[in-house]
């Protein structure tokens, strides 16, 4: 059935929504103000989703996509909308999350935009597909179909450098390539991470062997620091093994945040965008105001990004942090950056905190799921003056600081950062004040 559509807004997911006989329509690749003639492909009993067929009235924050593969890979949702346009997309999409799933009716500050909204990021993972030649690409939208992607727009061309060297040598390897259905092969993916200046080739695999010509090529490729191998002989959809071997070089690469070198190992998270991190710190602290007199308390730490951050404007931080290899990265940034005032615990958050007796400020900075109930609860209980909360996932943070202001916390102040252009994801800091 195909119908005309006045599509009002764009909301979580990166859909636009429209309505058609009282019934929520959600559009992709659809942007705000603009009347669609579109598929209807699904259909429920209080919601549809359709395909554009035709843009009758453009948003004017519509744009021309650059990349050929716009719609059919799913890594980005959001080219069609100008660079502008997105930031105020997801300055709304956060306050509409705020204030429908967390009744947390608060400032939310304008979302300032990336200083390079293309070739930002420092990380990608590619996974592997059996081809006329070896498919190391992305995945179809909401699939696991591979497509193959000679270029990313929103990765260094480095990267793409260094995939088509991959292929070329993992062709040359007869190394066979892993087949999620069957279970059988051996390369699953391909994760690079680079600062670019220097890069580091990670290759995940179902076994413990890796054809030593193909360690070799990859070692040779330009600007490669080191290579990896991740072992993962699961039957699952997680990228990463609990096993890793270093074949070539080291297994770490270098980030500089805020004039800090932060040594990040591959198996540890960092942000993908490194400009918007050292933004992200900037605010932290921001809103943390600190005095120089506090104890802080900073949860899921990971190599220290915040921690170090923060160290040189308070009297002491703590790190909570659950990966052992993220934590020994954290001591030793501490220690080449000559930050006495710290010190890092290996352990789960949620019991972790519990051994905590007394915090001046809390710095959160959870994965997308957000904070356990009872791990908010045992923050709210240390009565810091001021809880900095870091998030990548509105749904979460809202749901979070509602349970934070069940407590006596007011969320005095929400502000975006634009950690991933191109795509629907948003990057926010929220403060709150001890009311009571």
């Amino acid at each position: 059935m195909v119908v005309e559509l006045a599509v009002d807004r764009v909301v979580a997911g990166g859909a636009g929504l429209a309505e058609h006989e009282g019934r929520k329509v959600f559009v992709p690749f659809a942007a705000p103000w603009e009347r669609v003639r579109a598929r209807l492909v699904s259909s429920k009993r209080d919601y549809a989703v359709a395909r554009i067929e035709e843009v009758l009235e453009p948003s004017p924050v519509r744009v021309e996509p650059r990349c050929p593969l716009y719609g059919r890979c799913g890594g980005c949702q959001f080219q069609h909308i100008s660079s502008e346009g997105q930031l105020v997309v997801k300055k709304l999409v956060l306050a509409d999350a705020l204030q429908r799933i967390g009744k947390v009716f608060t400032v939310v500050r304008n979302c300032a935009g990336s200083s390079e909204p293309w070739h930002y990021r420092n990380k990608t993972q590619y996974p592997l597909a059996e081809g006329p030649r070896p498919l190391v690409g992305f995945y179809r939208a909401g699939t696991h179909q591979v497509i193959d992607a000679p270029a990313c727009l929103v990765h260094p061309p480095a990267f793409d450098r260094l995939r088509r060297d991959f292929v070329d040598a993992l062709e040359r390897s007869r190394e066979p390539v892993y087949d999620e259905r069957s279970h059988r092969g051996n390369v699953r993916h391909l994760i690079v991470r680079g600062t670019g200046r220097e890069l580091l080739a990670i290759v995940v695999t179902r076994t413990g062997r890796l054809a030593p010509t193909l360690v070799e090529s990859l070692a040779a490729s330009p600007g490669v620091a080191g290579v990896v191998q991740n072992i993962n002989p699961d039957r699952t959809n997680r990228i990463l093994g609990p096993r890793f071997r270093v074949f070539a070089g080291r297994d770490y690469l270098e980030q500089r945040i805020l004039g800090r070198r932060l040594r990040v190992s591959a198996p540890s998270f960092f942000q993908v965008n490194t400009a918007a991190a050292e933004a992200l710190c900037r605010k932290v602290l921001k809103h943390l105001a600190p005095t120089g007199a506090e104890h802080v308390l900073d949860l899921f730490s990971g190599v220290g990004m915040l921690t170090l951050a923060v160290a040189g404007f308070v009297r002491r931080v703590t790190g909570i942090e659950l990966d052992p290899d993220a934590v020994k990265d954290a001591q030793s940034n501490a220690a080449a950056n000559d930050i006495p005032n710290c010190d890092f615990v290996c352990g789960d958050v949620d019991r972790a905190i519990e051994a905590v007796e007394h915090a001046d400020a809390v710095v959160i900075d959870p994965p997308r799921k957000g904070c356990a109930p009872a791990t908010l609860d045992r923050v709210a209980a240390l009565r810091p003056k001021r809880i900095v909360y870091v998030s990548c996932h509105p749904a979460t943070l809202a749901r979070d600081l509602a349970r934070l202001a069940g407590h006596g916390y007011r969320v005095r102040d929400v502000e975006p950062v634009d950690m991933f252009p191109q795509t629907f994801h948003v990057e926010a800091v929220a403060s709150l004040d001890w009311t009571g």
